[in-house]
């Protein structure tokens, strides 16, 4: 069986095969849930491939307006990989207006996980080494360097590409994705051998030294746990108008509170933490009491597995009270995955 490599060695991506979506085009709500669909093959991907997650996200996203574009949802095809000709592709196709006098020739995938695979081997194709090739020197983490790293190499005409693809990025916070490992994501057994076989690590290793110290940092919202090398910021920032720390590795509460100069029972009534369990590793400790509304652009948050209110409102800076408030939601009622969870008044 000829290898996905040899496949998709020679292809045509056309950078300009169609206008990608503008930030504006985007919908909260359903890149949220694009994101939590396709998170597990772009760190994977970032594993095999070395192209970080959240770059891979990004393009996704800006490409395919968050998986609803038409070449999306009728060939599977997020990234505009085209045909390349018969010598290059002799499956299914997928005929569409671009910037052509004619239509053009997009491949068709059985699955959308495959045009994230494919997107890697043209990054990865040793003929285009001399455009794309010092993609591959830069830090995985540095997803601002990726993003203009692809735009200087020419991989898309739009001048504010580079920028776009950051915007997207921060304001998912799709940078965490960079810290984590397709394992982190507890993928059910077999859900990724369709798509690419994983080869498990020389045995020899398997009883080796370790040769870094990988924190495990909890998500903010629960569901995933980062692989942190960096040390987490200590300085003081600001979420939703009002002044937090992140409460670092082995650091109590008790601890923070003598390095942000606050007293211990002030920080319990900021957090609400009197209420609802205490801060984990990672996560914001706020210095201020939090602000009844929401001033960020989201208007709602679709609760993740393992998340509860409590932890949607320290990402966000909202007062518990409030959110229970906005939500009908009671103490006694408990919200469940997929709920959606308002954060500001229609």
């Amino acid at each position: 069986m000829k290898s996905l490599a040899f496949f998709l060695c020679l292809f045509s991506l056309a950078s300009s095969w169609a206008k990608p979506f503008s930030i504006e085009d985007l919908d909260p709500a359903k890149t949220q849930a694009y994101i939590l669909q396709f998170q597990h093959i772009a760190i994977a991907e970032m594993d095999r491939a070395g192209i970080p997650a959240s770059i891979k996200m990004a393009q996704g996203i800006l490409e395919s307006g968050a998986g609803a574009s038409q070449l999306a949802i009728q060939a599977n095809n997020h990234f505009g990989i085209k045909c390349g000709g018969k010598k290059h592709w002799d499956g299914p196709s997928f005929y569409l207006w671009d910037d052509e006098t004619v239509k053009s020739c997009f491949r068709v995938y059985k699955q959308a996980e495959k045009s994230y695979i494919a997107h890697s081997e043209f990054l990865r194709n040793p003929k285009k080494t001399w455009r794309y090739g010092f993609l591959f020197d830069l830090n995985k983490t540095d997803y601002k360097a990726w993003a203009k790293g692809l735009q200087k190499a020419g991989y898309a005409t739009a001048k504010t590409y580079s920028k776009n693809l950051i915007s997207i990025i921060e304001r998912y916070e799709l940078y965490r994705l960079d810290h984590l490992s397709f394992q982190d994501l507890q993928l059910a057994p077999g859900e990724l051998d369709s798509i690419f076989n994983l080869q498990p690590p020389p045995k020899d290793s398997l009883n080796g030294p370790e040769e870094r110290l990988a924190i495990r940092i909890p998500d903010p919202f629960g569901e995933i746990q980062d692989t942190v090398e960096l040390e987490l910021p200590k300085s003081i920032i600001e979420v939703n108008g009002r002044k937090a720390m992140v409460l670092q590795v082995g650091e109590s509460l008790h601890e923070l509170a003598q390095r942000a100069n606050i007293k211990l029972k002030k920080l319990e009534r900021y957090n609400d933490f009197a209420e609802q369990g205490r801060p984990r590793a990672g996560q914001y400790v706020f210095l201020q009491r939090k602000k009844k509304r929401y001033k960020g652009k989201q208007h709602f948050h679709i609760l993740r597995k393992g998340q509860d209110l409590r932890a949607v409102s320290q990402y966000y800076g909202i007062r518990l009270k409030s959110l229970e408030k906005l939500n009908k939601i009671y103490r006694k009622t408990l919200p469940q995955t997929g709920n959606k969870i308002r954060l500001k008044k229609k």
